[in-house]
């Protein structure tokens, strides 16, 4: 996806790449804030219109009528607009939402907009994600469930929709971020009115599993494969995230205005963070010297204090993923193979053989830090962790307490008996009286 809207303030939320958008089936998506407005309008232009909008031209001139009508203030988002149009047929004065007339697909832009969002939470994008999955799933009769009435959805096709995720080898995690999403937004939608009740019940197959925690490793000589396949941009990101302990997205959204290489500390913002808190980072001797390199453009010149650390030429860059999985595959010896713009089978079969992922990094740096002495606490504020418990299970520290006793209880016991050789005596007859082999004299 790219980093900003093309065009009339249109954009796609898909992994084909902007320049494909055009001929691509995904929909186009709004994003628009009015110049003296304070809200930002975010929504599927194929929602709002009730139909697939397929030609470029046709969607920047739908996009540009409903961006003229929210500067007049004439808009209405489809929810509201079928709401008063049912209200009217019926001859009703009032307008509230209608729930039988609301879609889920309409129903899941709407909860993103007023619920998630509206609560700041920063990884709205997740969830975001999940609930375009849920309403692209085509059910039994052929039609999306996205096109489905809200009120019609059943438990059962959620269910159905689940287990064939699982089949398909969705990760546990995603499954469980999944439920998650889907109980919540359905609470909220019996809440405000669009269901009577939420269809997923407490005896619901629809439940968190336990995922086994992740310890994948990075050793010195993987990171050092990887530096040396990576190129300029990408080496930069891995020292960084190693030697900071930073998600992706604050790397990427880091500008030069928060880092002081002088004073060795650097600023994640909250706006940036996935807490929405500030936290203050130490600059490692080993990232001092990268960032110091980086300061200076081609011409030489210092990047403006608003240019961003970790992007191309001081632009913020959206997606580091084909980059990364290459140089995955080439530190392991593996050469990638693309069909239409993706891997292919077999190098995303070795992909899933060397199962490491860039947010491995962040572990890996939290990890060192204990290793090397950092306190438990002093790393939980480090990354960012709301509470020293899940430093210890993100960590999975106590391994760390145990080799040192280990290594304690080796240095206390010494040299082992058992490993003392042995001295072979010469049997005695029953005439022969025991003599000393002592000098008496001594």
């Amino acid at each position: 996806m790219s980093p900003r809207p093309h065009g009339q303030h249109v954009r796609k939320v898909c992994d084909c790449g902007w320049r494909r958008w055009p001929k691509c089936r995904h929909p186009w998506h709004v994003s628009y804030k009015p110049r003296h407005g304070t809200r930002r309008y975010r929504f599927s232009l194929d929602v709002e219109l009730g139909h697939h909008v397929e030609s470029k031209t046709d969607e920047e001139k739908e996009a540009r009528d409903i961006c003229t009508a929210i500067d007049k203030g004439t808009f209405e988002r489809v929810g509201v607009r079928l709401a008063r149009e049912q209200r009217e047929a019926e001859g009703l004065a009032t307008i509230s939402a209608a729930p039988a007339a609301v879609s889920l697909r309409q129903f899941a832009t709407i909860y993103i907009d007023r619920a998630v969002k509206a609560s700041g939470k920063t990884s709205w994008k997740d969830d975001e994600y999940l609930l375009t999955t849920v309403c692209a799933h085509r059910t039994a009769d052929g039609r999306s469930l996205g096109d489905w009435p809200i009120v019609a959805i059943t438990e059962d096709e959620l269910e159905a929709f689940h287990a064939a995720l699982r089949a398909a080898g969705r990760a546990a995690s995603t499954l469980n971020h999944l439920v998650q999403v889907l109980k919540a937004a359905f609470r909220w939608a019996a809440r405000k009115g669009y269901v009577s009740r939420s269809p997923i019940s407490d005896s619901s197959a629809l439940k968190r599993s336990k995922v086994a925690k992740r310890t994948r490793r990075v050793s010195p000589s993987e990171e050092s494969a990887l530096l040396a396949v990576a190129g300029h941009r990408l080496q930069l990101i891995i020292v960084g995230a190693i030697e900071t302990g930073m998600r992706l997205g604050e790397l990427l959204s880091l500008i030069w205005q928060d880092v002081d290489v002088d004073n060795r500390v650097l600023t994640v913002r909250g706006e940036n963070a996935k807490d929405s808190d500030v936290r203050l980072i130490p600059i490692s001797s080993r990232l001092a010297g990268y960032l110091k390199m980086a300061k200076t453009d081609p011409e030489g010149r210092n990047y403006k204090p608003e240019a961003f650390v970790f992007g191309e030429l001081g632009f913020q860059i959206g997606s580091i993923k084909k980059a990364w999985e290459t140089t995955v595959l080439k530190a392991h010896q593996v050469k990638p193979g693309w069909v239409g713009g993706k891997l292919s089978a077999e190098s995303r079969a070795h992909l899933r053989r060397i199962d490491l992922r860039f947010h491995d990094l962040r572990r890996e740096a939290g990890s060192r830090w204990h290793e090397g002495g950092f306190q438990l606490h002093e790393v939980r504020d480090l990354l960012g962790h709301s509470n020293v418990s899940q430093t210890d299970t993100y960590l999975s520290a106590k391994i760390v307490g145990l080799r040192e006793a280990m290594k304690r209880f080796d240095a206390s016991r010494g040299k082992l008996v058992a490993n003392e050789p042995l001295v072979e005596q010469r049997p005695r007859g029953h005439d022969e009286s025991e003599v000393s082999d002592k000098n008496p004299l001594h």
